[in-house]
């Protein structure tokens, strides 16, 4: 008997030594971007027995079925250093390796094949701008609607089935908003940008603004030593039905970027510069169900505009272990244009009664100048680091316009007693200031992130009203004129600690935010104060079942604060019945998203996702059967449940071909905190897939077809009609990789307009965006000196930045 134990013992000995175990990891560079589909060689030392993968494109990658004992680890990647490392393997392991760029630069088709369009992750999704055919030669706001699963319908951003979201340009939140951001971002060349990424989840470290996520737009900086740099120039042409419109056809858009960088052991400086011109235009139709009478009001706006934008920084090293830096955002945008608004008006019996036609000139012109001063400091070789920010921005924008209203009989004879004319003028000045401090102090327990931030705000914005009779002689309007001060101080601090055992992954935070915000309108001699503490929970769960599979969960909870704007009283004029006016008693609302996730192979990602909004706002358009003045104002009264799923496809069945597809079908349920305005529920599909074909080996020549499907959904208080896009490019590169030619066609059907039904008081309003973005456009950009690549740097006034109107 003692025999056959000593021999048990002795075999699960051996099986105990022969027990395999796996290595987990990922390879990201110095900036922890992940260095998809890095080339990794593990070596059994005792056989000589040879293992080799290939990273995913989010950089992580898995060895399974390991023997225990001595390895030898090889890890290369184009561009940067070989990284090689022995292991002693007695357990499962995880490694996280970082690569060195190495000194010598390797050619541009090389780095770009490694990098696919969309990288998808647990945390992101990054959709490398300059590797897709179809947003070559496009502006930022086109590029945004290219990525899968994010909506660009009118002036709001959105991910389908989620929610809007914040934009931010290199880490910092852009403070515009509606028609303003829009503008801005069309400003932006697609020249300019390295990546979008799609922020799912993002952890306390971030603003808490931001209902499903956050958008941040990372322009081109490169990290080489010396010169580079490109310059590139785009024509578009307008694509409308019909062609002529105002007599004209001349619909077309002009535009030159260019991006230069300079890197020494000390010194790295970097600038982008945009400058445009553009003829094109803007629309909306509402059309009111009155129980007597259907008006139907059409908007068109015909704009003309010049802009040019600056992006410029220089980081010095003070030593190894001290950088610091200053960095500028700047811009004038001038616009001239007039919107054309027709209403005729008809019967129950569907004769004309009258026809309301109004004509409106606007000349905003708009200045932004944003600074930024800051310092990272490296207190040693762990990892411990400070990283402090310094941020000033203002914005100011002025605009005047005059303003004529008629009403025609049937016979489109004038009644003189309906002339109403205004004259007005308008200014908006901003100032943001802002601190921050953020620290990450790795332990042998975690890796713990803890800092500050204090924010600062000023707003001023007028409206001055005249009456302008047949002589165009001005008498000042005490009712519509209005001057609005708004200031909001925020104190932030959070905390967020970081782990990763074995196969599990964790990530949990706490963002405190307490604000003060008193609105003051000084034409009504009213004044509204606010003080709320509010906090903001994330945690990021992960699990590496196998090398195929992986499992995450996500919880946060964020805030969408109003727009300055949406806070001003004033009244803005639409036509002689119908205006707009902001909302000084307008709250915050508050977004809890959860997700649970399943990745196969980084090729099938399937999501289960729940929203909830408390004390949401919308515009709340109101119409008036007894005056059929149409009024429109922002209102706090929505909670939202959005419950869906969503599964993501990507494939590279070939190597000339990448296909990327993506489903998510939801439910939601509005409810109406207001008894004029019913609840609402229903379902909501949307699907994408975005293709590209490579016509040679070395991927210089290449075409792509992207198209999107939205199916009816539940639009705050609304129902939206199904809309859908699709868009075809063609680029090739030659001249020693130099020269890029790129013809694109965007929204081939004019299809991409939203329409959604709505009933408020009893009455029924549709209303449809024109969003006329049908064109095409060939761009042609010359490289020089070394590849660019990327190198963004958190600052300081994130969140401050989007919401000026």
């Amino acid at each position: 008997m003692r025999l056959f134990y000593t021999l048990l013992a002795f075999l699960l000995l051996q099986l105990n030594l022969r027990a395999q175990v796996k290595l987990t990891g990922s390879v990201t560079d110095v900036s922890h971007h992940g260095l998809g589909y890095a080339t990794l060689s593990l070596t059994d030392i005792s056989t000589q027995k040879n293992y080799s993968t290939q990273a995913d494109s989010a950089g992580k990658f898995g060895f399974d079925k390991l023997d225990k004992g001595d390895y030898r680890l090889k890890v290369t990647y184009a561009g940067f250093s070989n990284f090689e490392t022995a292991l002693t393997l007695n357990a499962d392991t995880t490694l996280a390796i970082v690569l060195q760029q190495a000194n010598n630069s390797l050619g541009l088709v090389m780095v770009t094949a490694s990098k696919p369009v969309i990288e998808n992750s647990q945390e992101k999704l990054i959709y490398n701008v300059s590797g897709n055919v179809t947003a070559t030669g496009s502006d930022a706001l086109t590029a945004i609607g290219k990525v899968p699963g994010i909506k660009v319908s009118g002036d709001e951003i959105s991910i389908a089935g989620k929610g809007a979201v914040k934009v931010m340009l290199n880490d910092r939140i852009i403070q515009l908003a509606g028609t303003d951001l829009a503008r801005f971002l069309k400003s932006i060349s697609a020249n300019q940008i390295s990546r979008i990424e799609l922020i799912k989840n993002p952890s306390a470290a971030y603003d808490a603004e931001g209902n499903a996520g956050l958008i941040n737009i990372t322009t081109k900086r490169s990290t080489k030593q010396g010169l580079s740099g490109n310059v590139q120039l785009n024509n578009k042409k307008w694509l409308h039905t019909p062609a002529t419109v105002y007599g004209t056809s001349n619909w077309w858009m002009s535009d030159g970027s260019a991006n230069i960088n300079y890197n020494s052991n000390k010194w790295s400086a970097y600038a982008n510069l945009n400058v445009a011109a553009d003829h094109e235009l803007e629309g909306f139709e509402t059309d009111v169900y009155y129980p007597k009478q259907t008006w139907r009001q059409t908007d068109t706006g015909d704009y003309k505009m010049h802009s040019f934008n600056v992006v410029a920084g220089v980081d010095y090293k003070l030593s190894p272990k001290t950088t610091i830096g200053l960095s500028y955002l700047g811009g004038r945008e001038v616009y001239v244009g007039s919107d054309n608004v027709n209403n005729p008006i008809y019967n129950s019996g569907g004769g004309l009664d009258s026809t309301l036609r109004t004509y409106a000139t606007y000349h905003p012109i708009a200045l932004s100048n944003s600074g930024n001063i800051h310092a990272l400091i490296k207190f040693d070789t762990t990892g411990k680091k400070l990283l402090l920010n310094a941020d000033y921005f203002n914005y100011y924008r002025t605009d005047r316009s005059n303003f004529e209203s008629n009403t025609y009989s049937p016979v489109n004879q004038s009644i003189p007693t309906s002339n109403t004319r205004y004259y007005d003028t308008n200014k908006q000045n901003i100032k943001v200031f802002t601190f921050k401090a953020d620290a990450e102090i790795p332990t042998s327990f975690a890796k713990i992130a803890l800092g500050t931030k204090l924010s600062f705000i000023n707003n001023y914005s007028n409206a001055f009203y005249y009456d302008k009779d047949a002589n165009d002689n001005l008498t000042y309007n005490t009712n519509l004129s209005n001057e609005f001060r708004y200031i909001e101080n925020t104190q932030a601090v959070y905390a967020n600690i970081s782990k990763e055992k074995n196969r599990w992954k964790y990530q949990l935070g706490l963002r405190a935010e307490y604000t003060e915000t008193k609105g003051e309108s000084i034409t009504l001699n009213q004044t509204t104060p606010n003080n709320y503490l509010k906090l903001f929970p994330s945690v990021a769960i992960s699990f590496q079942a196998d090398t195929d599979n992986s499992f995450g969960f996500t919880f946060g909870r964020r805030i969408n604060r109003p727009t300055f704007w949406n806070l001003n009283p004033f009244k803005s004029l639409y036509t002689a019945y119908s205006y707009g006016e902001g909302n000084p008693f307008l709250r915050p609302e508050y977004n809890t998203n959860f997700e649970l996730s399943h990745t196969y192979k980084n090729v099938l990602t399937s999501a289960v996702f729940l929203n909830i909004t408390d004390n949401g706002f919308n515009n709340v358009t109101i119409s008036s059967a007894d005056t059929n003045l149409v009024r429109t104002i922002p209102l706090n009264f929505i909670k939202t449940y959005r419950l869906g799923i969503s599964e993501n496809l990507a494939l590279h069945p070939f190597p000339w071909f990448d296909n990327n597809n993506q489903v998510t079908f939801y439910h939601t349920d509005a409810h109406s905190g207001l008894d004029y305005i019913k609840s609402i529920n229903g379902y909501g599909l949307y699907i994408a897939t975005n293709n590209t074909l490579y016509f040679n080996a070395d991927k210089t020549m290449a075409a792509a077809v992207n198209f999107w499907y939205q199916f009816p959904e539940v639009d705050h208080i609304g129902r939206s009609d199904r809309y859908y896009k699709l868009d075809a490019g063609l680029t090739a590169i030659t001249l020693k990789k130099k020269l890029n030619i790129a013809l694109n066609f965007n929204d081939i059907f004019r299809t991409s307009a939203q329409a959604s039904t709505y009933t408020v008081n009893g009455i029924k309003t549709k209303f449809t965006n024109f969003q006329l973005n049908r064109f095409v456009q060939l761009s042609v950009a010359y490289r020089f000196g070394k590849e660019t690549n990327t190198d963004n740097r958190d600052t300081g006034n994130e969140e401050e930045r989007k919401r000026i109107h």
